[in-house]
């Protein structure tokens, strides 16, 4: 994932969800921007939302699912998004940190801002026809948005990814 761009964002309460898909433009390694949040895994839980064992878990999953299937998926957290929309914070990031193949353009980025009440799935373009924005919107509203507002941010997590992992799974990208 190079390049993300806003598709569709969709109310919920109390967090605001949204799915976005990445451009066809590709950036190239060197000329990277740099990620308003440093890359230190595949799970960045900034705002403090997982204990270890959920972060170590999450992590052995997504590790699992790029080497089955090939997509790369990255769960990041933030307290609060720096002054940007979590459309911009989504692009900062897919440009910063290159989630996913070059060349399928399959990365995964899954955001959620609890501070800001915002939660967003970035797909690669090549991802678009599996991950579709109406299925990111279902994930969010049906699997997460409803245990973050019990105050279960790991059932969420566990159920939205395990979602987006049985999508992926489904629908393998290696060639």
């Amino acid at each position: 994932m190079r390049r993300l761009g806003f598709a569709v964002a969709l109310a919920l309460a109390p967090l605001l969800a949204g799915c976005g898909t990445a451009s066809t433009a590709q950036a190239e390694q060197s000329a990277r921007p740099s990620a308003p949040i440093a890359l230190t895994g595949r799970v960045v839980d900034n705002a403090g939302l997982l204990p270890e064992t959920a972060r170590k878990s999450l992590d052995q999953r997504l590790a699992a699912l790029e080497a089955k299937s090939g997509p790369q998926m990255v769960i990041v957290t933030v307290s609060d998004l720096k002054g940007m929309t979590i459309e911009q914070l989504g692009l900062a990031l897919g440009n910063g940190w290159g989630i996913g193949s070059k060349a399928r353009n399959d990365g995964v980025l899954l955001i959620v801002a609890p501070n800001e009440h915002r939660t967003r799935i970035e797909v690669g373009k090549g991802l678009e026809a599996t991950l579709t924005n109406p299925l990111c919107a279902r994930i969010i509203s049906e699997d997460m948005v409803p245990r973050f507002k019990a105050g279960a941010f790991e059932a969420g997590f566990e159920a939205g990814t395990r979602r987006i992992i049985d999508v992926l799974t489904a629908h393998p990208t290696r060639t």
